[in-house]
């Protein structure tokens, strides 16, 4: 995107007609930023607002020194209602377990119909499933303010992963990898309304993981 305040946004190239003079759409991608300016034009990037929480208000367009482009930010009309806010993330848990137990209710109805039972595991990761879904509907209920719920849906946690190693046979070439014992650590940012929920039992094993802190 670029901008000029006496022509307006422009979102992507176009021909345009600046101080009488037309100038084709490829001058915003041929032309190097500094001839841009020369006409009045910098690029422009979004400052967003995040609208999981707020509503839009005024745009304002500031222009940066540091990076020579213009920014255009949104002040906060208002915050979005709380209960309407976990009202959705609760409809998304309901979503979320829904999908989860959908997978395996044909082995429900086959046994219920009087075919093979349905395995032990599948009748855990279920219960799971459900239960996992009310603990989340509970700590939902109970987020006071929008902070909690930003908290909540921006929660850290630290993930340990086994280090790969990488071995070359000289003869065949062929190149063997060892899983660990070595680990490292990464930040991550979760969203619990997602995260921590069980696995299935025919779930494939991630062979890098070792455990969230």
């Amino acid at each position: 995107m670029w901008y000029s305040p006496s022509y307006g946004l422009i979102t992507a190239p176009k021909a345009i007609t600046k101080d009488g003079i037309q100038h084709p759409a490829n001058i915003f991608t041929a032309w190097p930023k500094g001839e841009l300016a020369n006409i009045g034009f910098h690029p422009a990037r979004m400052d967003f607002l995040d609208h999981r929480y707020y509503n839009s208000g005024a745009s304002a367009y500031t222009f940066d020194d540091l990076t020579q482009e213009w920014v255009i930010s949104y002040s906060v009309a208002s915050e979005k209602k709380l209960d309407d806010l976990k009202n959705s993330m609760k409809d998304e848990v309901k979503g979320l377990a829904s999908s989860r137990l959908s997978g395996s209710d044909w082995m429900r109805i086959r046994e219920g119909d009087g075919g093979t039972a349905m395995s032990e595991a599948w009748k855990t990761y279920r219960t799971d499933v459900r239960s996992t879904s009310n603990t989340k509907d509970s700590e939902i209920d109970a987020l006071s303010n929008l902070d909690a719920v930003k908290d909540y849906q921006n929660s850290s946690v630290v993930e340990v992963r086994y280090v790969s190693h990488y071995e070359t046979d000289l003869e065949t070439e062929l190149i063997t990898e060892t899983i660990g014992p070595d680990t490292e650590s990464f930040s991550r940012s979760i969203n619990k309304v997602d995260f921590g929920w069980p696995t299935a039992p025919d779930a494939i094993p991630d062979p890098y993981h070792v455990r969230y802190e």
